[in-house]
């Protein structure tokens, strides 16, 4: 009863399907891994490093892109990962070096995908504010906190179904509130 041709088509998609799941995963990890080098780079103060860097992860993100050019493949969470590290990397990258937020048009991607990156840096953006205040650089600590005050703020005003997204509020609460503690702290002693 079942035509062998639309049998064959069917297995011809779906093994398709399979290979490009397992080429997403790999340029995924690729992704997460320059960014990871790029936002590490930034930390260390080595401006130049991160540069190439940020070229590294535009160059994986492209073949990222290329790989999952269907819409199946860019449901994959996979995908998403590792296009949400690409936004917290770069995003990290551009509050760094020119002290504003890229838009989801200039990176690219969709708005889960662009909040949950958001999400991310701010842990990012925490941890610079932390290193700010140890080395008493507090006029850049409170620039950071209040970035992720607006980071914060965004995502409040948002009505958030649940998701990922959703989850990831509760860490940029905690990220906020440290930085507003350290802040304070510094505050107290006359430092600020």
């Amino acid at each position: 009863m079942l035509d062998k041709r639309e049998y064959a088509s069917i297995r011809g998609d779906i093994d398709a399907l399979s290979r490009g799941k397992i080429e997403v995963m790999k340029q995924s990890r690729e992704v997460v891994k320059a960014s990871k080098e790029l936002i590490y780079s930034i930390h260390r103060g080595d401006m130049k490093a991160a540069k190439g860097f940020l070229a590294k992860i535009n160059g994986e993100r492209a073949k990222l892109d290329k790989i999952a050019s269907t819409g199946r493949l860019r449901a994959y969470n996979p995908y998403s990962n590792g296009v949400q590290e690409y936004v917290e990397a770069v995003a990290f990258y551009n509050v760094m070096t020119k002290e504003r937020i890229p838009t989801r048009s200039e990176l690219k991607v969709e708005s889960e995908t662009y909040l949950g990156g958001l999400s991310d840096l701010t842990g990012e953006l925490m941890r610079k504010g932390v290193d700010d205040m140890i080395h008493e650089r507090y006029q850049h600590a409170v620039k950071l906190k209040d970035t992720v005050n607006e980071i914060y703020g965004l995502i409040l005003s948002l009505d958030l179904d649940g998701g990922d997204t959703r989850k990831k509020s509760d860490a940029v609460k905690w990220n906020l509130h440290k930085l507003e503690d350290l802040i304070y702290d510094a505050k107290i002693r006359d430092k600020i």
